[in-house]
């Protein structure tokens, strides 16, 4: 199939941050959008029933966060998971440029600013391009530099067997909103999903191979891989990490 969007004037950013009980993070994340170099950026934060302070502390970032043209608060009263967050999310997204960034991670200062000019890159050489990915700095609970983390480079046919695309890339919004809905049973994979469904319409990604985001380790991390590293680095295994190998492919498991 022939994918094409249509240009816009408006070169919004569209960033949603899904929370489930990360109160201890979520303020970071919020933080490390509205100090991003490009705009305007329109944010969505939707916390999917919390049982932590965690709106409290969205609350308190998000009154800080004065740099954004545009903030959207979503307090769900019961837990609908991830993808379940992030359709009710998709609702209220206005930009032609699309991140999902989870709530314990954090975006580089030119995360947005550096990602899009790529897109855009790539698109002039493939059309059918909708997104960009990159490599990532692992941290710790305190955000302390662990190791650093390694997608791989664009395979659609690697995507039947792995998930290597990471949470956060930056896309157009106009495909994320084409896939979905997003099937709210899948609460582990979450990523694998939504990458598949978009691909499934005809798209494609692009790797870029720098360090552009910290994706934070701790015990409570959906994949599991937080438990991982740290027990890996504790015990003197250090090095880049292949992130492939610790992200599980989607699945109704809990």
């Amino acid at each position: 199939m022939e994918n094409t969007v249509t240009t816009a004037t408006d070169k919004t950013l569209s960033v949603v941050i899904p929370n489930h009980n990360y109160g201890r993070f979520v303020g970071a994340a919020i933080a490390s959008v509205a100090a991003q170099t490009y705009g305007p950026i329109q944010l969505i934060v939707v916390d999917d029933a919390s049982t932590d302070n965690s709106v409290e502390e969205i609350h308190k970032a998000l009154d800080a966060a004065t740099s954004l043209d545009a903030t959207v608060m979503i307090a769900l009263e019961e837990n609908v998971g991830k993808l379940g967050a992030l359709n009710r999310a998709l609702e209220h997204v206005t930009g032609h440029y699309f991140i999902i960034l989870d709530s314990d991670d954090v975006l580089t200062p030119e995360y947005a600013e550096r990602t899009i000019a790529e897109l855009e890159k790539a698109r002039e050489e493939d059309p059918s391009i909708a997104f960009l990915y990159t490599d990532c700095m692992l941290i710790n609970q305190a955000g302390e530099q662990l190791d650093r983390g390694k997608s791989a480079a664009w395979d659609p046919a690697l995507l039947e067997r792995y998930s290597f695309v990471p949470e956060p890339a930056t896309c157009l919004a106009a495909p994320v909103l084409d896939a979905a809905p997003y099937d709210e049973a899948i609460r582990k994979g979450t990523k694998h999903h939504k990458w598949k469904k978009i691909v499934a319409k005809g798209w494609n990604g692009r790797h870029l191979a720098e360090p552009l985001f910290c994706y934070r380790m701790h015990d409570a991390n959906l994949s599991g891989i937080g438990k991982r590293v740290t027990a890996e680095v504790e015990s003197g295994i250090g090095g880049e990490r292949i992130l492939s190998g610790y992200w599980p492919l989607q699945t109704t498991e809990r």
